[in-house]
């Protein structure tokens, strides 16, 4: 069993750690926006990539997720063979889907974009769809092909390709068009072109990972049975995923959208600004989930149940000591924080405390969705995403336009508790897995009684940032010490055990070279 978690350590260690260039440069992005850049400005840049962005969900089918369950059983049953073909019937439906998508957006722009900002930002909505919409087969291309590496076991393309590169390229081709006092269009261009770079570079990884696997695994007699059981296996599991995707990627996105249609550009641009601080946690987990994936589906494929539960539930508590004190200080000190996305955006500190503590919650449900999908329930999956679209979309349209984007707040908040309790409630009826033990409860309690304390002094008695700063310096130190005295009953050993056995490897590497 220690086996397993070393093994989601590695590869959970190598995602974090993309996570976290993920979360600077996408902080950076939105600083560099909010404050180079008018907030109406802002806030179109914002609903347009968002636009892109659920397009391109749609284009992509659900194929990601469908690569990274079928990939590591294929590889973990002897068909390795078979890994070439699936990677075909999977790019070939998201290539065609996603030119159409490209061609209907770049001719609807000029219609489309009054409805989506308004008549006074519509012009720049319209040039910003217009130089993104060539660029969504690219960016569905690339997610696909960052996906099958993860597929395949390695963790380091998605961090190289997607987490620096495509990300770090983003924000430094946004500063670059600040700096050269770019318009809309070019601000737009700047945030989509990576994408094309990052296709390029993770299609010759995966080229790399896939060569050796699939020659080591020949067809048994030399019979490979053809396309056809290919794509009916990859398309019974994923024709579910290309809808549970696009209710994804629009609960995500939907809401900026919304409130810049019902409000304001500029409201749109406080409210994503509030929601990048939220974002930033969910990195994190995203990243022991995409570690989690391929490891549960081969557990899963090989029958071993019990080891897939206890992986489960060490992901869990892993996000659990990371991501709770990071959204209890998001809660407390949100005003402050808001702060660095420009002058005024701290009245969008609301937004940031509804969510941080609806965060918690989600958190401690663990990474229910990719157990339930890795088990094969794809089409609970979907139900469970349709729902809680449904919540999010009604919630705001009758929230925002009384509300603003503390609705929206709201609205994300309840689909956010929709779509966590109901895959829990099924892994657990379905699988007889439970995410929360023991030790994840002692942390959760360690973490409320430390940072949660800092949270009801600062926001009870309205301190200054001096001693919510003071208070932190207490509360840091005391949770480290007591993650510390549970790091064996938290399985937080085998992290130093991977470290180790890194700095072993490494060791002679560093003599020879010298």
């Amino acid at each position: 069993m220690r086996g397993h978690l070393e093994r989601l350590a590695r590869h959970g260690t190598a995602s974090v750690a993309g996570a976290a260039c993920s979360a600077v440069f996408g902080v950076l992005l939105v600083v560099v926006v909010t404050n180079g850049f008018p907030a109406s400005t802002a806030g179109t840049l914002f609903a347009a990539t968002s636009v892109f962005l659920v397009l391109e969900s749609v284009a992509l089918l659900g194929t990601d997720t469908g690569l990274v369950k079928q990939l590591p059983a294929q590889l973990a049953s002897g068909r390795g063979h078979e890994v070439p073909r699936t990677l075909a019937v999977a790019a070939a439906p998201v290539a065609a889907t996603s030119i159409a998508a490209a061609v209907v957006l770049h001719a609807s722009a000029e219609q489309l974009s009054p409805y989506l900002v308004g008549s006074a930002s519509a012009t720049a909505m319209t040039g910003m769809l217009h130089a993104l919409a060539p660029l969504l087969p690219v960016a569905a291309l690339h997610d696909l092909v960052v996906a099958a590496t993860r597929g395949t076991g390695s963790m380091r393309p998605t961090v190289v390709v997607e987490n620096i590169g495509r990300l770090g390229l983003q924000a430094v081709a946004v500063l670059g068009v600040l700096l050269a006092g770019g318009g809309p269009s070019a601000l737009a261009l700047a945030w989509a072109l990576p994408y094309l770079l990052g296709l390029v570079a993770a299609a010759a990884w995966l080229r790399s990972l896939v060569g050796p696997r699939s020659a080591a695994d020949p067809p048994a007699g030399g019979d490979d049975g053809g396309w056809r059981p290919v794509a009916v296996e990859f398309w019974s599991f994923t024709a579910p995923r290309a809808i549970a995707r696009i209710t994804q990627t629009a609960l995500k996105r939907s809401d900026i959208v919304l409130v810049a249609a019902l409000s304001s550009p500029a409201q749109a641009a406080l409210y994503t600004a509030a929601t990048r601080l939220i974002v930033v946690g969910q990195l994190f987990v995203q990243s022991v989930q995409q570690a989690l994936s391929p490891h549960v589906s081969a557990l899963l494929a090989r029958g071993d149940r019990d080891a897939a539960g206890s992986v489960f539930r060490a992901a869990t508590t892993w996000s659990v000591v990371a991501a709770w004190p990071f959204y209890l200080v998001l809660a407390g000190f949100s005003p402050v924080l808001m702060r660095v996305f420009g002058e005024g955006y701290d009245v969008a500190s609301d937004v940031v405390v509804v969510l941080s503590l609806t965060m918690l919650l989600a958190t401690a449900c663990g990474p229910v969705d990719s157990v339930l999908l890795m088990a094969g329930r794809s089409w609970l999956s979907l139900r469970n995403s349709v729902v809680a679209l449904a919540v999010n979309i009604g919630l705001n349209l009758v929230l925002i336009p009384s509300h603003g984007i503390r609705g929206a707040a709201v609205a994300w908040s309840v689909a956010i508790v929709v779509r966590n309790l109901l895959p829990l409630l099924q892994v657990r009826r379905d699988l007889g897995l439970w995410p929360v033990t023991g030790p994840t409860t002692r942390v959760m309690l360690l973490a409320l009684a430390c940072y949660g304390a800092a949270d009801v002094v600062v926001l009870a008695t309205g301190a200054g940032t001096l001693v919510g700063l003071a208070l932190l310096g207490v509360a840091v130190p005391v949770h480290a010490f007591g993650t510390w005295r549970l790091r064996r009953v938290l399985g937080l050993e085998v992290f130093t055990s991977v470290l180790r056995r890194r700095a072993a490897v490494a060791a002679p590497r560093t003599a020879a070279a010298a």
